[in-house]
């Protein structure tokens, strides 16, 4: 099987991501959550979604995003913040999981060897945050200001830059840029644009997305 080079690339520095200090969290704390996502997505008896596996809130949010997403509500994140989850924890929390899980379905998917997780990278957190933090209509955690400018799914990591950057990175090389989108006839050369949203709204509908 020949992989393009960029995909390769992006999943490389997106475990490498994982595995570096985050805004909020030490590289120890976040390669701990990307293990969790790790076995729960390549878990052959995963627990149920309302079991909470763990005493532990980040690694319940950490499986429950890996292996059930779909029945993730608001409510339920307003619990785990009540929980005294602050909410920007909440986003690297996704951003590590969303980093750490395309690596891994890609190769299950493709038949080779799933990834392991990079061993921590020492230092403390960077506190690195947008300039200006909103609240959102569209999303339910804070995002970059001006609020609710561009879609949920754009805005939605906003806030943590680096988990942004990381998000577009995969994006570009495993579907397209946010400028491609503007686009209804891009494509790289293989897929043309509607077959790949075709292929998306499929693989959206059997995995329940509600996008």
């Amino acid at each position: 099987m020949i992989v393009r080079d960029d995909l390769v690339e992006a999943h490389r520095l997106s475990l490498a991501h994982v595995a570096s200090p985050g805004a909020r969290l030490t590289a120890a704390r976040r390669v701990q959550i990307a293990k969790v996502a790790h076995d729960a997505y390549l878990a052959v008896e995963p627990s149920p979604p309302w079991v909470r596996p763990f005493d532990d809130p980040a690694l319940d949010v950490a499986y429950r995003l890996a292996r059930h997403a779909g029945t993730i509500t608001e409510q339920w994140y307003e619990q785990i913040i009540t929980e005294g989850m602050h909410p920007l924890d909440w986003v690297e929390i996704v951003g590590v999981v969303i980093a750490t899980i395309p690596p891994v379905a890609f190769a299950r998917a493709a038949g080779v060897t799933v990834p392991g997780l990079p061993a921590p990278i020492a230092g403390e957190p960077t506190g690195r945050e947008a300039t200006e933090l909103a609240p959102a209509k569209l999303n339910w955690v804070p995002v970059a200001a001006p609020a609710d400018k561009v879609a949920s799914v754009v805005q939605a990591l906003s806030a943590l830059p680096d988990e942004w950057d990381n998000l577009w990175r995969l994006a570009g090389a495993q579907y397209m840029s946010d400028r491609q989108m503007d686009d209804p006839l891009w494509n790289r050369g293989t897929l043309s644009r509607p077959q790949m949203e075709l292929v998306a709204a499929r693989l959206s509908l059997i995995r329940e997305c509600f996008f």
